[in-house]
């Protein structure tokens, strides 16, 4: 790509980040409106602001992986936090290794430039940058390898004592509301500190710092924001409004104090990996899988025991109940999400994935949105599916899902349903899930902590309240942001950050990025010329045709 001048290697611009993971409108707007989050009314009004739509699936490693490379998964390789360990049917931890695509600011240091790198989800482990970085979620702090230099762990440790940037271990139940809240509070303000020390004691190009706080909330505490809600609960409604608003305030107020570290030259934008929203139900898809006859399981006695105690009643979620009530854990959720003797216990108790026949079984579910993987002979261990029959295996599956209905409200519960080809393109595509599916509102959800939880399709959602929702946010302010631009009803997606990261810093484009240089967001971004289509949006674009009704709904 040749540059502009204006925008050559050494111009002097910058480049500031400030993500807000899982931030929505629906919770900003109104607090922007009574005055509560000036630093963002501030940028909204002096810059640019709307909806960014995040990737499909709207899964955080997947969605900040784009939005760090500018490519579809299909490229980049991140479908999850977990994968299929090759040649088995066991699946590890996703982490920053798996990932095969170079990131903005690997790009920016190729040509000689610097960046801060903070808490971005699935970097850890670290791994070298031109400058510095700070491992996001999922990050195992006891291991103390969280950075890059491995000494800046050290040097953080004696200017600010422990470092407590990420998630917080509390799992929620009833009564850790507050708790919850000014533990976030606590992170998020330390998050500010660390960000301003390393931008003021360093040489940098690109700074990006992500928060979790609106993430955490978002899942524990939806319920009481949504009348609606099965879980509401009108006494709990008005304090965790207050601890919400508590904590995007300071978020707000974080946003000023890095934002006052730089010069009118730098671009300051604040996005978000998705957005958030009420979850309602969890969908138990292998249930539905067992009853098409697409998943079979073995047929030893142990197993036809189990199979006998899951139709009645005898499975992981009524166990956990049990457990509950005899003061054994403290919560559904919360022994959900811990690998506890209890959770070990119930599960070899209850049937599970381990009792599956791979012999006779054509179709399972695994994934945090319940991705569907087919058994295809020759490339899964025990292949039942012939691969010159797997399209219309796939295709058969697509077509039910669409009918599927929640049996007790006789609604369509998912409303999009693809195969993977639909969605992604490249090289690593051929490691994605073969269906993905989704409703668009996501009060119905499948989810990987209960493939066999429980013996009904649909029941109440046993471990969040709120979810993930495509509609993310974007802030944007700085030298040739056009001001007051009205974007609500442009084609902004996450992928388009990176390459227009890139081109404002003037550095080159690689030419197999699938987002765009948002040009249109400028008066004066100076002139790119190009001798290839890329920055205005790559071959991948053709594929998402059938996703344009998610994308136009989630501008509105």
């Amino acid at each position: 790509m040749k540059l502009d001048s204006s925008l050559s290697e050494g111009s002097g611009r910058q480049v500031l980040v400030v993500g807000l993971d899982g931030a929505t409108f629906d919770l900003l707007q109104p607090l922007m409106d009574q005055g509560k989050l000036p630093n963002l009314a501030s940028m909204a009004s002096r810059g640019v602001h709307g909806k960014l739509f995040s990737t499909i699936l709207p899964l955080s490693p997947t969605a900040w992986t784009s939005f760090s490379t500018g490519k579809n998964a299909g490229k980049h390789g991140i479908y999850d936090f977990s994968k299929r360990s090759e040649g088995t049917y066991d699946y590890v931890p996703t982490s920053s290794q798996d990932g095969i695509s170079e990131t903005v600011w690997d790009v920016v240091g190729r040509f000689g430039g610097h960046s801060i790198v903070v808490n971005v989800p699935l970097t850890y482990p670290p791994k070298p940058v031109s400058g510095v970085m700070i491992s996001g979620f999922p990050t195992p702090v006891a291991k103390r390898d969280f950075t890059y230099p491995g000494e800046l762990l050290h040097e953080l440790e004696s200017r600010f004592g422990k470092i407590e940037i990420h998630k917080p271990s509390i799992l929620y139940r009833k009564g850790k509301e507050s708790e919850i809240g000014e533990k976030l509070i606590h992170i998020t303000r330390q998050q500010t500190e660390i960000t301003q020390y390393l931008m003021e004691s360093r040489d940098w190009d690109l700074t990006i710092s992500v928060y979790d706080a609106t993430d955490v909330l978002g899942h524990y505490f939806w319920a009481y924001l949504d009348k609606n809600h099965p879980k509401y609960d009108p006494k709990l409604a008005e304090p965790v409004r207050s601890i919400v608003e508590d904590i995007h305030v300071e978020l707000d107020k974080g946003v000023g104090k890095l934002f006052q570290l730089v010069g009118p030259e730098t671009l300051k934008l604040v996005v978000s990996d998705h957005g958030f929203g009420p979850v309602y139900y969890g969908v138990y898809v292998n249930n539905w899988l067992l009853e098409q006859g697409y998943m079979h399981f073995k047929q030893t006695p142990i197993v036809k025991v189990k199979y006998w105690a899951f139709r009645r009643g005898l499975h992981t979620y009524n166990l956990l109940q049990i457990a509950k009530r005899l003061g054994l854990v403290n919560s559904i959720e919360s022994a959900y999400a811990t690998k506890s003797r209890m959770v070990d216990l119930v599960k070899k108790t209850s049937l599970s994935m381990d009792d599956i026949d791979w012999t006779r079984t054509r179709v399972s579910s695994f994934g945090n949105l319940g991705q569907l993987y087919l058994n295809i002979k020759g490339r899964d261990p025990g292949g039942v599916v012939k691969p010159e029959l797997a399209d219309e295996l796939a295709r058969e599956v697509v077509s039910k899902l669409k009918e599927l209905e929640d049996p007790k409200r006789h609604v369509q519960m998912f409303d999009h349903v693809y195969v993977k080809s639909d969605i992604f393109l490249g090289d690593a595509s051929k490691d994605a899930p073969d269906i993905v599916f989704f409703d668009e509102q996501m009060k119905y959800t499948a989810h990987r902590m209960f493939e066999l939880g429980s013996n009904n399709l649909v029941s109440p959602h046993p471990l969040y309240s709120g979810n993930h929702k495509f509609d993310g946010i974007l802030f944007m302010e700085g030298i040739g942001v056009r001001p007051s631009r009205d974007i609500l009803q442009s084609r902004n997606e996450l992928i388009d950050i990176t390459p227009t990261i890139l081109g404002y810093l003037g550095r080159p484009i690689p030419e197999d990025i699938d987002g765009r240089v948002l040009y249109e967001l400028f008066d004066n971004f100076g002139t790119l010329q190009t001798e290839n289509p890329v920055p205005n949006g790559s071959e991948f674009s053709k594929i998402q045709l059938g996703v344009k009704n998610i994308k136009s709904k989630a501008q509105l």
